[in-house]
């Protein structure tokens, strides 16, 4: 029997992110549900929240690595435990907790609140008796077994491996499988591994993600920011970022596992995989397209498996996508005559917000979301000032609708996506910040405000809706952007550089057509997302009409 991932040299050890991230672990290995590491600024005074048997559990995690743990952690948990309104509280301690603590839990045991105390003693035991898997492990399909058995055969035998799934497929369960099935084999050098991403949210997402098809006696670590792993045995998850400003010091990992595996032909991943080039090196991606021409088969061999839009939709493992093209009846000569700034057509698609135009596509959202009886939206805007603004228009409509961009605090991004997953919202707006490594299966509605040449990102996009989920028969896209290829400059609200965004009111109204393109679009939507027929080519392409292009001045007719 291996030990589990939790003992008393990390405890002695940590560092303190890993104390909080071990204490969550916990949970997820004993069938907590709805477990979240909320530590951070706004916490309110809580670090993990999880539910067992119905009730709300809020812990307060304090590290210490000499002394008694400071008894401020019960007056935290306590103001936590008020305002998150929990049923059981508790304080988690690195240390044996002192008198101070317990004088403290008497006092507020005075005023009616029970608070336990989570000493490093019974973290060890609930360790040592948590099951070998999480009662949350997923059960593979079918495919998904046949990816974990060839990238695994690949990985052992030639090194590298690569592997292709569409969006909603499961790559990261079957990195995640695939990892521990070459750990049970002792199969990796050393017993160290590397998963890497591109952003500190993929990151943590990634590791969550893990936990969940891991045995319990593979510990897993953070290099990001300010933390590095006191020891580097199991898995190690990293930004790229962090991974280069180490890249030195970083051990000689036996594995390395890429996610969103299309990044790897930029500088940064290339010069951490130059270093560590000596690993079995691994990926997975759903849009293996790089606009930049790099082909990823050079570095990770050519997938062992690929599964695209198309198969998934034929078998059932993604849902029914009703999308509808809707074009307005915008005459962009006219635009360009009234404009101050007496802009060319391609500088009013980067330069201009027509409040009109994004007041009558809110108004059709908001026809579609009640008809349809929809209950989660996210829509793709052209820039981060266009979905700050669309969301106040949406909200002008009745929405609970905010804006999650880059830019935001990631605390704040955090408040704003449990807001959304939790149903406190019904819109988020975002310019690509869903591309990737974002999760949210509820999602049943899609709309596009803006204009992509790129295929992977419009199947990254769309693929945010494609999931499965008990609670939607179907995902709804409303498509603004009135061309087909989406390529074609319609209304491209990119930001210039000098941040010159003229807002022109226009008299008369702006009009959205449904161009009925259900099933047209859908047969087209395979087509271009098929993984197998047309690989290689980034681009998307027009399909063939058969009734008259639309004339010079923009009018669909």
């Amino acid at each position: 029997m291996r030990e589990p991932f939790l003992d008393a040299s990390r405890l002695l050890k940590g560092p303190w992110q890993a104390f909080e991230r071990d204490v969550t672990r916990l949970l997820v290995c004993n069938g907590f549900e709805d477990v979240r590491l909320v530590a951070g600024s706004g916490d309110h005074g809580a670090d993990v929240l999880g539910v067992k048997n119905g009730e709300l559990w809020v812990i307060q995690c304090k590290f210490t690595t000499s002394g008694y743990p400071s008894a401020s952690a019960v007056n935290e948990v306590g103001e936590a435990a008020r305002f998150y309104g929990a049923d059981r509280i508790y304080v988690a301690s690195s240390r044996r907790a002192g008198p101070a603590t317990y004088d403290a839990i008497k006092r507020w045991r005075s005023l009616g609140i029970e608070i336990g105390v989570l000493e490093p003693t019974t973290l060890l035991e609930l360790a040592k008796q948590s099951p070998e898997y999480s009662a949350h492990r997923r059960e593979l399909r079918d495919y998904q077994e046949e990816a974990v058995e060839k990238l695994v055969a690949s990985l052992c035998e030639t090194g590298r491996g690569q592997i292709v799934l569409a969006t909603g497929l499961g790559k990261t369960v079957v990195l995640a499988e695939s990892m521990a099935q070459l750990f049970r084999d002792d199969a990796i050098g050393g017993g160290q591994a590397l998963v890497l991403a591109g952003t500190r949210e993929l990151v943590d997402q990634l590791q969550r993600a893990f936990w969940d098809q891991l045995p319990k006696w593979i510990p897993t670590h953070r290099l990001i920011g300010g933390e590095t792993p006191q020891e580097w045995n199991g898995i190690t998850f990293a930004t790229v970022q962090s991974a280069i400003s180490r890249l030195d010091d970083l051990p000689d990992f036996g594995l390395v596992f890429i996610d969103e595996a299309h990044h790897i032909g930029s500088e940064t991943f290339r010069r951490v995989v130059e270093r560590l080039s000596t690993a079995m090196i691994g990926g997975a991606t759903a849009t293996p397209w790089r606009g930049d021409g790099y082909d990823i088969d050079q570095l990770l061999g050519p997938p062992v498996t690929r599964i695209g839009i198309s198969e998934g939709l034929k078998r059932g493992f993604l849902c029914e996508a009703d999308y509808r093209l809707l074009a307005d009846n915008i005459d962009w000569e006219v635009v360009r005559s009234v404009s101050r700034n007496r802009y060319s057509l391609n500088q009013l698609n980067k330069l201009l917000l027509l409040p009109m135009r994004d007041e009558e596509a809110a108004r059709t959202v908001r026809e579609t979301f009640d008809k349809e009886q929809r209950r989660s939206v996210i829509v793709f805007c052209s820039s981060v000032q266009h979905a700050h603004s669309f969301a106040a228009t949406l909200r002008l409509f009745g929405f609970r609708a905010e804006p999650i961009v880059g830019e935001m605090a990631p605390r704040e991004r955090d408040r704003v996506m449990a807001a959304f997953r939790k149903g406190a919202l019904d819109v988020v707006t975002t310019r690509d910040l869903f591309n990737e490594g974002v999760d949210v299966p509820d999602v049943d509605m899609i709309v596009f405000m803006r204009v992509t040449h790129s295929r992977r990102i419009f199947v990254q996009q769309l693929g945010r809706g494609l999931r499965i989920s008990p609670t939607k028969k179907k995902v709804v896209i409303l498509d603004f952007v009135s061309d087909l290829r989406r390529i074609a400059e319609v209304v491209e609200l990119e930001k210039s550089v000098r941040g010159d965004v003229e807002r022109l009111r226009m008299p008369g109204m702006v009009q959205f057509r449904d161009e009925g393109a259900g099933s047209f679009m859908l047969d087209w939507m395979r087509d271009q997302a098929n993984l197998f027929v047309r690989e290689g080519d980034p681009n998307l392409e027009l399909p063939e009409f058969e009734f008259p292009s639309p004339h010079g001045g923009g009018t669909v007719q």
